[in-house]
């Protein structure tokens, strides 16, 4: 089973939006368990810049923060591997719960190329339902 899916990509000139929708009995947000699998194979991850009442890092909320946010930085950190070296690009986002009872949130994104920023939200959507245990 698909914990998380995609259900529309809209491109735009500055960022992507991306609509997202847990399956029904998929967690909705994090544990430290699922915090420490992801950071196995992400380790930048907690370093991320992140604005959130705790910190100023997403480490400092990655233990309990919702799966749509997780695949926020998750395409963050995809697009951040392959940029090259000597690029100033900076990247952001932001994630918003349109139901959060439905399990549905909107991601945005900014990008440098919309084909490596398609190709992050759906490898981090794949690792993502990969990592959650159902």
């Amino acid at each position: 089973m698909v914990a998380l899916a995609i259900e529309r990509l809209t491109v735009m000139d500055d960022r992507i939006s991306c609509v997202v929708a847990l399956a029904p009995g998929t967690p909705h947000f994090t544990t430290p368990d699922l915090a420490a699998r992801v950071v196995a194979s992400f380790p930048d991850l907690p370093r991320h810049a992140c604005v959130n009442e705790v910190g100023d890092t997403f480490g400092a909320v990655m233990n309990r923060t919702s799966l749509p946010h997780l695949l926020e930085h998750l395409v963050i950190d995809l697009q951040t591997r392959v940029a090259p070296v000597d690029s100033a690009a900076t990247f952001v986002g932001t994630t918003v719960w349109t139901d959060e009872t439905a399990g549905r949130a909107r991601i945005e994104v900014n990008f440098t190329d919309d084909l490596v920023a398609l190709r992050a939200f759906r490898d981090a959507a794949h690792f993502l339902s990969g990592a959650v245990v159902l």
